[in-house]
């Protein structure tokens, strides 16, 4: 899914040139993605709330934040896609570590497990 990667690269160049560009670029794919969900695909609800909770990193509304990243890795991992819940765990365990949250090592180590699971070395 081309808009999740590009949604998530947009919001990373946002959050680190402050380029207004690159914000409307996140919203493009963050909308593609609302779409995609509201006409059903399943596999599509997981990325819209990592995305989600990127922007709402992005704009520092941390307690949304943590929450949608929550909801994206229990997403991800009920539906089986281990790749995309370790990515999670990982942009969870950044956005903690940046806050200063004691949570980060445990989303790490959950990003870890999972990507050896998904079979990365």
């Amino acid at each position: 899914m081309v808009d999740f990667y590009d949604g998530l690269v947009y919001l990373a160049m946002a959050r680190k040139s402050n380029d207004i560009k690159w914000k409307l670029e996140a919203g493009r794919a963050l909308s593609k993605l609302e779409l995609f969900v509201k006409t059903g695909k399943d596999n599509c609800e997981h990325k819209l709330l990592l995305l989600q909770a990127e922007t709402n990193s992005l704009m520092e509304e941390n307690d949304d934040a943590f929450s949608y990243y929550e909801s994206a890795i229990i997403v991800a991992g009920k539906n089986g896609y281990i790749h995309e819940q370790a990515i999670a765990n990982e942009r969870a365990g950044d956005f903690s570590l940046q806050k200063g949250d004691p949570r980060a090592s445990g989303y790490y180590g959950n990003a870890n497990i999972l990507y050896l699971q998904w079979g990365a070395q």
